[in-house]
Parts: structure tokens; sequence; C-alpha cells
């Protein structure tokens, strides 16, 4: 039985987006006929979430974590004293090498050229190597340049889940890549095969949803609240429903108290209910400062919502003006305002422009994307 090792590397939090692609491949593999590890930094919660690979005969093992919320000083000191030494000697002491094939999933675009993981491609069989996410003019420090650069190019495939990352990195790092790909990343919601109907107002309001890891400095929900408290948005019959969790919780719920928005907008956290909530909506919001292809997009427009995002990643291939939803320039207060005027003056037209973007979706999702996923991997 040929062997498979997925890594991530993602560890500021339990889980995310990036994290569905390699899971779902993961199981694909298992469900047909290949022996599965995963090794993965360990989250209470991932425990949960990696349980169905477990009970289909897959091994898992945690590389240590402790500390790595750093919600007191007590946690950050034993991060950084302790636990970093014992991930060094972790990875040092795991056999990379009785593996066949290799998945190393990076939640952003340059983990692997961190410690302790800088130097590990040269314990990899035939690996490929995934990214998340970029940062337009970012400056590679030497180092960390030259160690990416030879992940990369020892890499049987490098995968994006939005075939911008690709061009990017080979304009920072100045060099050609033959061998990168793009793959979006699978939903996690039932794939519907007609259109969802439009929900009814919401106690008399339109209903604007954002699904994304609160992170004001990747996803500007402070800058979208803001928007928000400006007066003509106080007087409209819309709320604003944030589903997510992350570091900046605290610090949305202050921008929502010292507006007084407690009406308006709402911090719903994490939800097991995508679905549910995505039928719910009316709008569907994802104008956020740094993104690839969120699997919140195409889920929306899978479920017949007009979306609104902005000009980073492969958003843009998938969303256009006035048919399926609006691009906005980027994510500041002027332009998410500007966005959202001109979406609101449109509102009666939501949910003919959701149906268009299901079209979309129905012509451009691959129809197995676990499988494209591992037959990159093995061919």
């Amino acid at each position: 039985m040929q062997s498979i090792l997925f890594i991530s590397l993602m560890n500021s939090d339990p889980w995310g987006g990036s994290e569905v692609q390699w899971f779902e491949a993961a199981k694909y593999a298992q469900q047909n006929g290949y022996k599965v590890t995963c090794l993965v930094y360990s989250w209470q919660n991932k425990l949960v979430k990696l349980q169905p690979i477990i009970e289909l005969g897959g091994d898992v093992f945690y590389i240590p974590n402790t500390g790595r919320s750093k919600k007191n000083i007590w946690q950050r000191l034993r991060y950084e004293w302790i636990t970093k030494l014992q991930q060094i000697g972790y990875i040092k002491k795991f056999d990379f090498s009785k593996y066949d094939y290799v998945v190393v999933n990076q939640g952003g675009f340059m983990e692997v050229a961190n410690s302790p993981w800088k130097n590990i491609y040269k314990r990899l069989n035939k690996y490929v190597l995934t990214f998340h996410n970029y940062t337009p003019n970012f400056s590679f420090k030497s180092t960390k340049k030259k160690s990416l650069i030879s992940w990369m190019k020892n890499a049987h495939l490098n995968i994006g889940d939005a075939a911008r990352i690709g061009k990017i990195l080979e304009e920072q790092l100045n060099i050609n890549l033959n061998s990168f790909a793009s793959l979006v990343n699978p939903i996690t919601i039932t794939q519907s095969t007609t259109y969802t109907n439009y929900p009814p107002l919401f106690n008399g309001n339109y209903k604007m949803v954002m699904l994304a890891q609160l992170d004001v400095a990747r996803k500007a929900q402070d800058n979208l609240i803001e928007v928000f408290a400006m007066p003509v948005w106080k007087s409209r019959n819309v709320i604003l429903e944030l589903f997510g969790d992350g570091e900046h919780f605290e610090l949305l719920q202050q921008l929502i108290d010292k507006h007084n928005l407690k009406n308006k907008v709402f911090l719903k956290g994490n939800t097991n209910e995508v679905e549910k909530e995505l039928g719910l909506a009316h709008l569907v919001l994802q104008i956020t400062h740094k993104d690839a292809m969120p699997i919140s997009v195409v889920e929306a427009m899978s479920k017949s919502r007009t979306v609104v995002v902005s000009n980073v990643g492969d958003m843009p291939l998938w969303v256009e003006n006035d048919i399926n939803g609006w691009v906005a320039e980027d994510a500041s207060i002027e332009k998410i305002s500007e966005v959202l005027e001109i979406a609101w003056s449109k509102r009666e037209q939501w949910e003919l422009m959701g149906k268009h973007g299901f079209d979309f979706f129905r012509k451009n999702y691959p129809t197995n994307v676990a499988f494209e996923f591992i037959k990159k991997v093995i061919y």
C-alpha cells in the first residue's frame, strides 16, 4: 500500500480555510487505497476535526504546541522558551523518509522558510507544496528567500488556491516556475444542483454576512464596521453578521460598542451551519486586504448569493461587477463604502445576480476537487 504524509504548517489557529483542501484530499486518498498519515501542530479543536482520518484507519501525529494561543504572559514564556525547543526536537526525530508522497500545506506562502522547516525538503521523497495566500510587495530576507526557492524548485509541484499566487511569487523571488498549478479549495457544504431560494427580509432587514477569521490585518472587519457606523448606514434597514473567531474578537466588539452598533452589527462566532447561514443571507461579503480564493465566496455562489469582494487573489476572476456581485478596489474604509453604496442601490437585483453566480459556479467548479488534488500529488 502506497503512503501519503500530509503536513500542516498552520500554527496560528486550530483550523482555517487552508486546512480544508488537504483534509478533503486525505480522506479521498484513504477511501481509494492509500495509507494516510497526518503531521499537525497540537490544538484541542484539531483533535476533533481530524477524527474522521483516524476512524478511516489513518495516523495523526501532533507536534508540541503548548502555549501557542499566548493568552497570557505565562503562555507566551512557555511557548517561546520551552515549546519551540520541543518542536525542533520532535521534527528532527520524525521519520519523513518512509512516506512515498508528501503534501506540505502552508496556510500562507512562506512557512517552510522558517525554522525548523527550512531544510526539511531534503528529507522528503516526492512532495507537493501548497500556498494559500500572498502579500504584494513583500520583501524577503535573503536567507528565507533562498530557503523558499529551494523548497519550490525541489517540489514535484507547487499548488496555489489562486493562480495569482504563482505569478506574484515569481516576481518577488525572481524565478521562473513551470511547476505551479492552481486548484480551488473544496467547498464544505452540500453542492446544490439548482438555485437556492432567496430569503425574505429578516425582521424587515436585509442581512449581509461575512465568514472569515477575525483578523483585521487580513480580513478588514474593522473597516467594515467603521462603514456601518456611518449615519447613512445606521439609518438603513440592514444588519451585518460576522461569523468566525480569532485574536481580534475583543477589538471588534469594542468597535461595535463604541459606535453603538449592538443592534446593527453582530459577532456570531464560529458556525457549523454555513449552509444554513448562507441560505438566510441576502448579500455575502469578503472585502479583505489579503486573500487567495476564499471558500466562503465559492460557497456563497453555490448557494445563489450575490457577493462583494476586493481586488485580491483570484476573486476578481469569479466576480463580475453588476453580473454576480461587485469588486472593491481595496479594503479601505473609503472603498468599502463606495462598493457597498453601489450594491445597496441595486439591492432589488441581488436575487437575480445570485442566480448568475450559481450559473458561474456550476460552469467553473471542478467535479471532484479532492480527486484533482490527489492526481497532482501522485503523477
